[in-house]
This record gives C-alpha cells, structure tokens and sequence, in this order.
C-alpha cells in the first residue's frame, strides 16, 4: 500500500490469493486495522501463510490492497480464522463478509466442518459482525491479547459457501 490516505474507494474490489510478496501490504494493513499487541508482526504474518493447508484471500482495487483475510486447519475438521482486515475506507461496504465467506468457502472445501476466530472483548462493532455472520461466542479467554485484554472465541458451523444452506460434499 502506498499509504494510508491513497486508497480510495472506487470500482468492486477484486479477491484473488495471497501471494508472498504481498506479505509487507498485508503487514502494513494489519498495522492500520489492529492496535500494538493485537497487529500481527511481519514474522507472524509470514508464519501463518506457510501453514499446511493455510489460505490468505485479497481483495484489490486499482492495485490498492482494499482488505485481506488469513485462515488455517486447525484441527481435523476445524478451521481457524486468523484475521480479517479490511482498510478504513472500504468499511461497510460489505468487503469484509466478502473476504470472510471466501476464506470460509476454501477452508470447507478442504474439509472443515467448523470455524473458530477470537476477538477481542472490547471490538464490539466486530463481535457484531460476526455474530450476523453465524458466530456464537462459545468462551472468554482471560488475558488472550496481554495483562487484562480478554477476548471472546467465536465459532460457526460451516456449510460450502461459509453461511449457506449447502452441506460441505464429502
């Protein structure tokens, strides 16, 4: 990215895969999206990229990264979201459930029957947001993100598409 005051929005964002050398866009923006202590580093981005079975969905426009979204197995039949990032100026435009379906349509494809995120406690637009989108807060874990920043786990059943009505094809 450019810089924060660049991207503007304009025609549909674009999603394609993560590739490496969008690693320092996805850091830059993550930066931007998270406050110090929750934005991932450079080194954990990379990490969770090279995970087995790991996608990384972007969503462009204009070449301008408008938003990412990061996913792994974590277990058998479970898939762990990571993070969704969407840019200050292509909020509620509906990028972010845009990024999140996709992300989820891979991961059931690969087999997962359930998702699992966390958030933070205080991110009430984005606890929010995943509870339209068919998350359930299914615990609360006492200082996830440092001394006394607590965060929620979230799980979704998954269906092929991530919020449909299909079953995952076994």
């Amino acid at each position: 990215m450019r810089g924060s005051d660049t991207v503007s929005p304009g025609s549909d964002p674009v999603l394609r895969s993560a590739r490496p050398e969008d690693l320092p866009r996805l850091w830059t923006l993550d930066r931007l999206c998270f406050e110090p202590g929750i934005a991932y580093s450079r080194r954990e981005i990379r990490r969770f990229l090279d995970l087995p079975g790991a996608e990384g969905v972007l969503a462009e426009t204009g070449g301008e990264l408008a938003g990412f979204s990061l996913g792994h197995p974590d277990a058998p039949d479970v898939a762990r979201v990571v993070t969704l990032d969407v840019h200050p100026a292509f909020r509620r435009q509906r990028l972010g459930r845009r990024l999140l379906s996709e992300l989820l349509t891979r991961l059931a494809a690969a087999g997962a029957t359930r998702a699992l995120l966390e958030v933070d406690v205080r991110n009430s637009g984005a606890i929010e947001f995943y509870r339209r989108e068919g998350f359930q807060e299914t615990g609360r874990l006492p200082s996830y993100y440092g001394r006394g920043l607590d965060a929620f786990e979230m799980t979704k059943n998954l269906s092929l598409g991530g919020a449909g009505d299909r079953k995952v094809p076994r």
